[in-house]
């Protein structure tokens, strides 16, 4: 059993990710606490307000929203009636028995799972401390659930799926393209969390595939088409494109833009955690190249846009110990390919463009200029035994009108 914590300030955000994978019947709720009958038939607004009935008693504690996800054995089954029983043990174990909560079975992967979405305000008013939650309260009630229902104890269950090590990098001309193509876009569709094309695409660089609309002017662009390519060594498209149709898991664009309206919300939930690794690195770096390898260390990878002039017009982080792909601009301004050329005496002085001429380690391919086209020697595997966050989701997926005009000015530099 592994069990995944994170806290947050957007109750609704948690909310609208679980429900999203719900309407798009990728899973179900199965459990709940605290709610009236009927529960299945009431609307996010509704879900959500009921758990605002508690955080409304408490205003000082911004940090309220708890959403945990409990990992089972590719091989165990389950009905709803255990899932259910374990998760109510578990929510007990740690302090949250008596709070009003919701059981999300998912069908996302190739595991077995659950998630629990809840508060940390109780009803006198008072906030339930999760501060070493993972580590303390979780960790004893993880082993204590292991024996009581007789699950795969996570040191056994070695991890879900495989490590980006063992999924390794697709190498033309040594492997069938299509089939291992797929496996690479089935760990990513369930693995990572993306919301743009250019995070996708930044987050498959690392397993050497790409997917490409065509060029602007082409019918396949127009129509709203999507091919798969095997990567070579320097990053160039190879071999006879593959329709996105044609994979079983048929990642379309259509059903790509499906998936970045639903990774919304994990996006929200793990900005501020990438943002504290990147921006902890970035003060340690006298270069773009050192900083890069700096991130590499981390298990982040940076992929920066290039034009066919030599300069950074964006940049995209890909955190692959918390599987999921963003912009730098999401991050913060000195994140963006403007922001990282300044700092780094890269603008023109011309006209303040960022401009770097790329290295023999960069190679453009559709718009992207991968810094180093291999997966990152120190890397996180895909899953953990335990993995708890004390950083807060994002705020409201919908964000303050300000924020969103910041952002939208920022997206002008980067993609």
């Amino acid at each position: 059993m592994v069990v995944r914590i994170s806290t947050g300030k957007s109750i609704q955000g948690v909310v609208r990710y679980n429900e999203t994978k719900r309407n798009q019947s990728m899973a179900q709720l199965i459990g709940s606490q605290g709610f009236a009958k009927g529960v299945e038939n009431l609307a996010v607004s509704q879900l959500v307000k009921r758990f605002e009935m508690l955080t409304s008693l408490n205003r000082r504690t911004k940090t309220n929203a708890v959403h945990i996800s409990i990992n089972f054995s590719p091989g165990e089954k389950f009905s709803e009636d255990k899932l259910n029983a374990i998760s109510k043990s578990y929510l007990d174990k740690i302090g949250f028995g008596d709070q009003p909560y919701l059981v999300y079975q998912h069908q996302d992967a190739g595991h077995p799972h659950v998630h629990l979405v809840t508060v940390n305000i109780n009803r006198e008013g008072k906030r339930i401390e999760t501060h070493n939650l993972g580590r303390d309260q979780s960790e004893k009630a993880r082993k204590e659930i292991e024996l009581e229902f007789g699950l795969v104890p996570a040191e056994k269950q070695q991890r879900i799926g495989p490590s980006l090590q063992e999924l390794g990098r697709v190498v033309y001309g040594k492997e069938t393209s299509k089939s291992s193509i797929h496996t690479v876009l089935n760990q990513v569709w369930n693995n990572y969390a993306f919301t743009s094309l250019g995070e996708y695409n930044a987050i498959l660089s690392s397993f050497g595939i790409t997917a490409y609309r065509g060029e602007k002017d082409s019918q396949r662009y127009q129509r709203g088409g999507l091919v798969y390519h095997v990567l070579d060594e320097k990053g160039r498209r190879k071999g006879v494109p593959i329709k996105a149709s044609s994979f079983y898991l048929k990642p379309t664009l259509k059903k790509l833009e499906r998936k970045f309206l639903m990774n919304q919300g994990k996006k929200d939930q793990l900005l501020e955690t990438v943002k504290a690794r990147v921006s902890g690195i970035l003060p340690k770096s006298n270069s773009l190249d050192q900083f890069s390898e700096n991130l590499k260390k981390k298990g982040v990878h940076l992929v920066l846009n290039h034009t066919q002039e030599g300069k950074i017009f964006g940049a995209t982080y890909v955190d692959h110990a918390h599987r999921i792909g963003m912009k730098g601009s999401d991050l913060g301004r000195e994140f963006g390919a403007h922001g990282l050329a300044e700092r780094f005496g890269l603008l023109s002085a011309g006209d303040r463009v960022p401009k770097v001429i790329p290295t023999a380690k960069e190679v453009e391919t559709d718009g992207l200029s991968i810094l180093e086209n291999r997966i990152p020697e120190v890397v996180a595997t895909l899953d953990l035994p335990v993995q708890f966050s004390d950083s807060p989701f994002q705020g409201s997926p919908f964000g303050s009108r300000k924020k969103r005009k910041r952002k939208k000015k920022d997206q002008k530099g980067d993609s």
